[in-house]
């Protein structure tokens, strides 16, 4: 599998709680809906993350990289991109690729 791997600060005018909802709720069925997503996952943070660098992970999970790059270039991709400034400080959000290693 290939990964992309978000690492997610929330707008600073959002408590934590008002971040997740609107992630979890309103911006998911953005991301769920491309094309070629195998897997989604979403881990906002727990409470409060004061001090943390950033307020939750998501990884959205591909078949392989073609299939990522398919999907991250798709008018439905953007879509969830120009969605991010809702919920999220867009500029201190972080991503990158990862290739899955499972150790247990």
């Amino acid at each position: 599998m290939h990964h992309v791997v978000f690492l997610v600060k929330k707008r600073p005018d959002m408590s934590q709680e008002e971040f997740a909802r609107y992630w979890i709720d309103d911006h998911t069925p953005l991301t769920a809906a491309v094309e070629g997503v195998r897997a989604y996952r979403c881990y906002p943070a727990s409470g409060a993350s004061s001090g943390a660098p950033f307020d939750g992970v998501a990884v959205l999970s591909f078949d392989d990289a073609d299939s990522a790059e398919r999907a991250l270039a798709s008018p439905e991709f953007a879509q969830a991109l120009a969605d991010a400034a809702n919920f999220q400080d867009v500029a201190a959000t972080t991503s990158f690729v990862a290739d899955e290693r499972i150790i247990v």
